[in-house]
């Protein structure tokens, strides 16, 4: 076990800035009775806790490391399937194997994490040095659910942190000012058109004429309006979202 948080990952940020973490582990340590639960990045090279419940006294603080040939997340980031034991003695599978022999448990549940494009992230897992009642279907199935709750918030933050990012990127702004603001143009050109191709009518009167073309220029003015409420508009939505 390592605790060396020198470097955090940045998915470990990522998990901590989400604000359901901590009520999902709380949901899965009340929901198996025990007393350690975690969300883990799992790698080809690396086990990495993101978050964790820890009333067991585990030790293990978000950011910290396990090796990853001693964890059964490893084997789950090969084949993908939920692994479950409620008592390590009675279990045919898991009996003799090393990871609750190195780290002393009884029992074990944990399910993937998938990020909503199929890439595996991770496990949800809790872990206990006693025995714990974990035979009903529908506590796997719960797990599951939170899994994918993750999954999707993890997804939803990404896209935040683009549309942030891009908000803040002036050449993007100034794109998406441009594209809004042909937009408009294209709504109210016809009526300067319109404008203008009554403002030259010879049947026209002085007085219509005049009125004519303050309502034209009045259009035009309200187009460099929009625009400049626009920018005003994604710069306070840029700063908004960069606290």
């Amino acid at each position: 076990m390592t605790h060396d948080q020198s470097a955090i990952d940045p998915d470990v940020a990522r998990v901590q800035s989400l604000d359901a973490v901590p009520r999902i582990l709380d949901a899965v340590a009340q929901l198996t009775g025990m007393r350690f639960a975690a969300i883990a990045k799992v790698t080809d090279s690396r086990w990495i806790a993101c978050a964790v419940n820890d009333q067991l006294e585990f030790g293990l603080a978000p950011g910290g490391e396990l090796v990853l040939e001693t964890t059964i997340c490893n084997e789950i980031r090969q084949h993908h399937q939920p692994v479950v034991f409620g008592d390590v003695t009675r279990d045919p599978v898991y009996s003799q194997h090393h990871t609750p022999k190195h780290y002393g448990l009884e029992s074990y549940i944990s399910v993937p994490i998938f990020l909503r494009d199929g890439a595996f992230f991770g496990t949800l897992c809790a872990i206990d040095s006693r025995p714990a009642k974990l035979d009903d279907p529908a506590i796997v199935r719960s797990l599951q659910l939170f899994a994918e709750m993750l999954g999707l918030q993890l997804e939803m933050a990404d896209n935040l942190r683009l549309a942030q990012a891009r908000l803040q990127d002036a050449h993007f702004r100034e794109k998406l000012l441009a594209g809004t603001e042909q937009e408009i143009r294209n709504l109210i050109q016809p009526m300067i058109t319109y404008l203008y191709l009554l403002g030259t009518s010879p049947t026209l009167g002085a007085e219509d004429r005049k009125l004519v073309a303050e309502m034209e220029t009045s259009c035009k003015q309200l187009t460099e309006l929009l625009r400049h409420e626009l920018d005003a508009a994604f710069g306070r939505i840029g700063r908004q979202l960069g606290h």
